[in-house]
Formats: C-alpha cells, sequence, structure tokens
C-alpha cells in the first residue's frame, strides 16, 4: 500500500513537473496579472455557503430513499471531514470513500445502502457533467473550437455509459466476487460490494430523478460559475460556454486515479483546453491551482478546525480507528 502511495506522489510530481516545464514558466507574471482579486473573495463564498447547501441537500434526499435518516448539519460535518480526511487520497474525488466509510459506521443496519446513495450520486453527476460537456463543445465548436472537444465529450459520455452497464451487469459482478471469495482477506469485502451491488440495483433512480438532477446540475454550474470568476480576476472575459465545454471534461478526466487528488491532470487540462482559445498557459495553469484552493482547501480547512475542535468529529476518529 506505501509503495502504491509513493508511486502516485512521484506520478503527480512528475505531471506537474512536466506541465510547468512545457510553459514558458512565468508563473510569477501571471500572479502579477490578476488585476481583479476581488472575484476570486466572491468565489471563495461558492465552497463556504452555496455549495454544502447543494450538496448536503442534495446527498440528505439519496439518503432518505435508501431509508437513512441523517440531520442535514449532520452531513456537513461529515462531507466536510471528509474533504479533510479523503486530503491526499487518489483522484479528484477520493474524500468520496471516507464519505462511505463514515455513513456506513454510523448505520451499520443499512450496510451498502449508505455507500449505493453515494455511488449513484457520483455516477450521476459524471453523466450529466458529460451532457453538459457536449452541449458545451458543440456551442463552443461553432464559436471557431475544434472539432476535437465534440468528439471527446461524446467519446467521455459513452465510456459513462458503459460503465454504468458494467454495474448493472450481474454476470460481470458474480465473477469478480467468485474471484475475491477465493481470497481470504477479501471475503469480508466481497461481502459488502454484494450488499453495495444489490442496494444499487434497486435504487428507484427514475422516481428521485425530478428532485436530485436539478441539485446536480446546480452543484456542477456553481463550479463553473466558480472558474468563471477565477478568470474574471485576471480581467478575461470568456464566454460562458467555454467553461461549459472545457470544466466538465477537467474534472471527468481529473478523477483518474494515477496521482493524489488530481493534481496535474487538472492543471494539464486547464492548459489543454484554455489554450484552444488563446488564454496563456501560465494563466490558465495559475487559475487550475486557485480553483482547487477554492473548491477543495477551503472546505478541507474547515473540515480540519471541526475534526480537531468537534465532540462529533472525535467519535469520528474513533469509528476509523476500529
Amino acid at each position: 500500500m506505501e509503495k502504491k502511495k509513493v508511486l502516485k506522489i512521484i506520478i503527480t510530481l512528475s505531471i506537474l513537473i512536466i506541465v510547468y516545464f512545457t510553459l514558458d514558466g512565468k508563473i510569477v507574471n501571471a500572479i502579477k496579472s490578476i488585476s481583479r482579486p476581488f472575484y476570486i473573495f466572491i468565489s471563495l463564498l461558492i465552497p463556504t455557503f452555496l455549495i454544502p447547501i447543494i450538496v448536503n441537500n442534495r446527498w440528505k434526499v439519496f439518503l432518505e430513499i435508501q431509508g437513512i435518516q441523517e440531520n442535514f448539519f449532520s452531513l456537513v460535518k461529515i462531507n466536510f471531514i471528509s474533504i479533510f480526511l479523503g486530503f491526499l487520497l487518489p483522484s479528484s474525488t477520493g474524500f468520496d470513500a471516507v464519505r462511505i466509510y463514515i455513513i456506513e459506521k454510523k448505520h451499520k443496519e443499512k450496510l451498502g445502502s449508505g455507500g449505493a446513495a453515494v455511488v449513484i450520486e457520483r455516477i450521476l453527476g459524471f453523466y450529466l457533467l458529460s451532457l453538459m460537456a457536449i452541449v458545451g463543445s458543440f456551442v463552443a465548436y461553432y464559436n471557431g473550437t475544434g472539432i476535437s472537444v465534440v468528439y471527446l465529450s461524446i467519446i467521455i459520455n459513452i465510456l459513462i455509459t458503459l460503465g454504468i452497464l458494467f454495474l448493472r451487469s450481474k454476470f460481470l459482478f458474480k465473477s469478480i466476487s467468485k474471484k475475491l471469495d477465493r481470497i481470504k482477506i477479501l471475503k469480508k469485502i466481497s461481502g459488502y460490494l454484494n450488499k453495495l451491488y444489490s442496494s444499487i440495483n434497486s435504487f428507484p433512480i427514475k422516481s428521485t430523478i425530478l428532485v436530485t438532477i436539478p441539485l446536480i446540475l446546480l452543484f456542477q454550474l456553481s463550479c463553473v460559475f466558480c472558474v468563471f470568476l477565477l478568470f474574471k480576476s485576471f480581467n478575461l472575459q470568456i464566454p460562458f460556454f467555454y467553461h461549459l465545454a472545457f470544466l466538465p471534461l477537467i474534472l471527468i478526466i481529473a478523477i483518474i486515479p494515477v496521482s493524489i487528488s488530481g493534481f496535474g491532470l487538472r492543471e494539464g487540462g486547464f492548459v489543454f483546453f484554455y489554450g484552444l482559445i488563446g488564454i496563456d498557459g501560465n494563466v490558465a495553469f495559475l487559475v487550475s491551482l486557485l480553483y482547487y484552493a477554492v473548491l477543495m482547501l477551503v472546505p478541507a480547512t474547515i473540515g480540519m478546525i471541526i475534526y480537531l475542535f468537534s465532540g462529533e468529529a472525535k467519535n469520528y476518529q474513533n469509528e476509523l480507528k476500529s
């Protein structure tokens, strides 16, 4: 396990170094070009106030459907703490694993249901992101961007669709489960995966779409708006549809679990996609770092404070040790 962590750190640093040296290295000049820092301060309000309201109401709906009752403010604490504890996990959504662990520990009688709520919420989110990318990329294409972005968004949508079909394939799941059962250490994991799979496939998605999709879209649009504000801090007036095309693709690429918290993949995505419309690579690189700081470091800091000073957070710590 330690070797894997070291490997991911090496890959993360390697990608960041490669991205940095493909630029002309004028990051300092890019920092100096921030002419409207007011927009950065506005963007900080999004993960501090707006996103927690959207995300935790959305999660609450998914959990209630699974028969799990959780107070809204309890979910807020779990989310912030999960972002903090999942800070160094692979991919940009590693904190979801912590969310699943904590909610499953709190509701052992509903084993698999809490995890299913997180998995379904994330899958729907990625699928809607891919659709947003397709719409945005077509608009961007008709405004002069290359057709390659359209092709990429369609390919990613197809891959996500295949992933959903894979999750719903009982044959494939049973074959994987049987292989896990052969290994004594993994038998417990196999048992949990069976319960998780059962919960995922019995989840009434159709009856929840009208409630959950607007909340998912609000969350995604708030992330896009955050990037819009960050570019405005550099006094760059980029049409909103470009962000709709590029950011979903960047976020999906950043979930590939080869680096820590998506570092390198996200930065490379910003440099590549925004470079298509003539944005300086150093500025795009810096916006990517600011985006991560705003969307992840701010909530992680709040999570750290709750984790260290809240009595409830100490209970989570005991649960994680048990």
